[in-house]
C-alpha cells in the first residue's frame, strides 16, 4: 500500500467532527441544558455528539503511529505536551474569564478548581471542569498514559497482544458493572476508559493496515469491535462506528481524497482550538443574544463563524507560535552541543 507522510483527508474528518460537535452543543444540548430551542436545529444536529467517537478512532490511529516513531517515554510526553498545552492553557484562562462574568450560575466555577484545571488533570483530581468539554481530555489522558506504558516496556509494536488484551480486559469491566452496578464498578468503567477503548483500537488498527496491508486478523479486530459496541453501548453507536470505519477505509484507500481540500483541511488545522473554546462561551454568547431578542437561526450561523475565526486566531497566534518556540527549545536542548540536555529513557 503506497505510503504518505500525513493522511490530510485524516485532518479534515477531524475538522468535520469538530465542527458536528460545536453544532449539536449549540442547538440540541442548549435546548437540553437551557430549555429554551436555539433556531429549530435540534433534530437536524442531534447526532453531532458522534463526532467525539471519530475523534477517538482518529487518535488511535495518529498516536499508535507517535509512539512507533519516538525515541522514549519521555519524548513523547514532552511532544504531545507541546501539542496540547498552548492552546489549551489559553483555552482555560479565556472560558473561565467570559464565564465569570456572565450571568449564568450554572457555568461557573471557583478560581481553586479552575487553576486545577490549567494541569488538564481536573477529572483525576476531582476538580469540576472550567468547560464540560474537556471530558473527552481525560479520555485522551488515559489512553496517552497506556501508550507511554507499552512504550516504556518496549512492547508497542505487539500491536495484535496489545488490542486483544486491552479489548478483553473492556469486555470485563463492562460485565463487572452490569453484574455489579454501583458507584466503584462505575467509576472502574469511567476511569478505564472501557466504553471508548474499542474507539482507540479501531484506530491502530487501521494504522496497521496501513502499515501492513488489508489483512484478516486487522479486520476481525474491528469487527469485535463494532460488536462490543453494539452490545455495552447501543445499537445507534454501533451504526455510527460502522459509517467511521467506512470512512477511515476509503481514506487509506485513497478514496476520499476529495477530503483534502483546502477548506476542510483548514477545519482540522483549527480543529483542537474549536473544540476547546466553543461550548461554554458559545452559550454565554446565546443566552446574550436570546436577552436581546437575536432568536433567527441566522445569528447561531454567525456566532458559529465567530467562533471558527476565534479559533483560527487562537491557532495562529497562539498555539502556532508556541509550539514552534517550545519545539526549537527541545531540539536545541537535545543537540550534543547545547547546554543543557533533556533526561531520556
Amino acid at each position: 500500500m503506497s505510503q504518505r507522510k500525513r493522511f490530510t483527508e485524516i485532518d479534515a474528518l477531524r475538522g468535520l467532527a469538530a465542527l458536528a460537535v460545536v453544532m449539536f452543543h449549540y442547538t440540541t444540548r442548549y435546548e437540553e441544558r437551557f430549555g429554551i430551542d436555539n433556531g429549530g436545529f435540534s433534530d437536524i444536529f442531534v447526532f453531532g455528539e458522534y463526532g467525539v467517537q471519530l475523534f477517538f478512532i482518529i487518535s488511535g490511529f495518529v498516536i499508535y503511529m507517535s509512539i512507533l516513531k519516538v525515541k522514549s517515554v519521555s519524548d513523547f510526553a514532552i511532544k504531545r505536551s507541546f501539542r496540547l498545552y498552548p492552546a489549551y492553557i489559553f483555552a482555560v484562562v479565556l472560558t473561565f474569564t467570559v464565564v465569570s462574568i456572565a450571568p449564568i450560575d450554572q457555568l461557573k466555577i471557583d478560581i481553586m478548581p479552575a487553576l486545577v484545571n490549567l494541569t488538564m488533570f481536573q477529572d483525576f483530581l476531582g476538580a469540576p471542569r472550567v468547560d464540560g468539554v474537556y471530558w473527552t481530555l481525560r479520555v485522551e489522558l488515559t489512553f496517552y498514559i497506556l501508550m507511554g506504558i507499552l512504550l516504556f516496556f518496549k512492547v508497542e509494536k505487539n500491536v495484535m497482544w496489545i488490542v486483544y488484551s486491552w479489548l478483553a480486559f473492556s469486555v470485563g469491566v463492562q460485565l463487572m458493572h452490569l453484574s455489579v452496578d454501583n458507584n466503584t464498578t462505575a467509576m472502574i468503567r469511567e476511569f478505564s476508559i472501557a466504553s471508548f477503548s474499542h474507539m482507540f483500537i479501531i484506530g491502530m488498527m487501521f494504522y496497521s493496515i496501513w502499515q501492513h496491508g488489508d489483512k484478516l486478523k486487522y479486520y476481525a479486530v474491528i469487527g469485535m469491535c463494532i460488536g462490543y459496541d453494539l452490545i455495552f453501548l447501543s445499537v445507534e453507536n454501533a451504526l455510527f462506528t460502522a459509517l467511521f470505519v467506512l470512512a477511515f477505509y476509503l481514506v487509506i484507500h485513497n478514496r476520499m481524497q476529495f477530503l483534502s481540500s483546502r477548506a476542510l483541511v483548514f477545519f482540522g488545522t483549527i480543529s483542537y482550538p474549536l473544540y476547546l473554546i466553543h461550548q461554554n462561551i458559545g452559550y454565554v454568547v446565546i443566552n446574550k443574544m436570546h436577552e436581546l431578542g437575536f432568536t433567527h437561526p441566522i445569528f447561531t450561523v454567525m456566532l458559529i463563524g465567530a467562533t471558527i475565526l476565534a479559533a483560527y486566531l487562537i491557532f495562529r497566534y497562539v498555539e502556532t507560535p508556541v509550539q514552534n518556540a517550545l519545539y526549537k527549545i527541545y531540539k536545541g536542548q537535545r543537540k550534543p552541543g547545547g547546554k543543557k540536555k533533556i533526561a531520556t529513557d
